[in-house]
C-alpha cells in the first residue's frame, strides 16, 4: 500500500475515533452530574454509586483519547508492525473495569440483603425523570459508539459500548429499585443488582475473548481456509507453512508458495501471482499485509 494512502487512512481513522469519544465523553459528564444531583437531593446511595459507576465510562473516554494518540503512530523501529496492539490492550482494560464493577456491584447487593436499618431514600418526581433521562442518554451513546466502533473497525468503541450498554443496566436497576422502595418493596432491590451483576461479567467475558486472541496472536483464520483462497489463483500449485495474526481490524500473513514451472522462471508474472493473491485475500478479510516468499517445486 502506497505510504501516502495509509497515512491518510490512519489520520481518517484517528480523527473518527477521537469525534466519537469527544461526544461520548460530553454526555458522559452530564449525565455523571445529573445523576450526583438526584443523588444527594434524594439522599438515595444507590444513585450516587450509579453515578460513581457512570464516572467509569468518562475515564474510559479519556483514556481512549489518549491512547489513540499511540495506538494510531505509524509503525517505527521498535513497532515495526505498528501500534494498534494498544487499542487492544486497552478494550482488554475495560474488560477489567467491567470485572471491578460486577464484583462492587454484587457486594453492595449482598450488603443491602443482610441489612436491615439502612434508611430508605426520600423518592421524587425530580429523582425519577433524571434517571430515566440518563438512561436514555446513555442508550444513545451506546448505539452511536457500537454504530461508529464497527464503521471504524474500532475494538476500544466497541469495547466501550459493551461497558456503556452496562451503566444502562446498573442505571434501569437502581431505577427498578427506586421505584420498589417508594412501594415498599425494598428487598427486591438487592435481588435485580446481583442480576445485573451477571450481565456485567457476560459483557467483560465477550470483550475478553475478543482481545486476548489478538492480544496473544493467535490466528484469526485456519490456515486451510487461506490455502484454499491462494489455491484457487491461475499460476498456483501449492502453499504452506501459512501463518496469520490479527491487530487493530488489520490481518497479517505470512506463506511460502510454490507456482507452476513454467511460471516460476518469469520473475514479472510470479510478481503479479501475489498481487492477486493479496487482492483476494483483502477482498475476503478486509485490510490485509501478505508476506510471500517464492520457492521453487521441489
Amino acid at each position: 500500500m502506497d505510504s501516502t494512502v495509509g497515512n491518510t487512512a490512519s489520520e481518517t481513522y484517528r480523527r473518527g475515533v477521537r469525534r466519537v469519544l469527544l461526544v461520548t465523553l460530553a454526555i458522559n459528564i452530564a449525565v455523571v452530574i445529573g445523576k450526583l444531583i438526584a443523588g444527594f437531593l434524594a439522599d438515595s446511595l444507590s444513585v450516587v454509586s450509579d453515578a460513581i459507576h457512570s464516572s467509569v465510562d468518562s475515564l474510559n473516554n479519556i483514556v481512549g483519547l489518549v491512547v489513540m494518540k499511540y495506538s494510531t503512530a505509524e509503525p517505527d523501529e521498535e513497532h515495526p508492525y505498528g501500534h494498534a496492539k494498544f487499542e487492544t490492550l486497552a478494550a482488554f482494560a475495560i474488560a477489567g473495569f467491567l470485572f471491578v464493577t460486577c464484583y462492587q456491584l454484587s457486594l453492595s447487593a449482598l450488603k443491602r440483603v443482610f441489612a436491615h436499618d439502612t434508611p430508605a431514600p426520600e423518592i421524587t418526581a425530580l429523582t425519577i425523570g433524571v434517571m430515566i433521562v440518563t438512561i436514555i442518554a446513555n442508550i444513545v451513546v451506546t448505539v452511536y459508539e457500537r454504530s461508529e466502533g464497527r464503521r471504524l473497525q474500532s475494538a476500544f468503541l466497541i469495547a466501550d459500548s459493551a461497558h456503556t450498554r452496562s451503566d444502562v443496566l446498573v442505571s434501569c436497576s437502581v431505577l427498578a429499585g427506586l421505584i420498589l422502595i417508594s412501594f415498599g418493596y425494598v428487598w427486591l432491590d438487592p435481588i435485580i443488582s446481583l442480576g445485573v451483576a451477571i450481565v456485567i461479567a457476560w459483557s467483560g467475558y465477550q470483550i475478553f475473548k475478543a482481545t486476548v486472541p489478538v492480544l496473544v496472536d493467535a490466528a484469526p483464520v485456519p490456515s486451510a481456509r487461506i490455502s484454499e483462497i491462494v489455491r484457487s489463483v491461475p499460476g498456483v500449485h501449492s502453499a504452506h507453512d501459512i501463518r496469520s495474526r490479527s491487530q487493530g481490524g488489520e490481518m497479517f500473513v505470512e506463506m511460502h508458495l510454490h507456482i507452476a514451472n513454467e511460471i516460476e522462471r518469469d520473475h514479472i508474472a510470479s510478481h503479479a501471482i501475489t498481487e492477486e493473491i493479496e487482492r483476494k485475500l483483502e477482498r475476503e478479510f478486509g485490510r490485509v499485509t501478505a508476506t510471500i516468499h517464492v520457492e521453487p517445486l521441489p
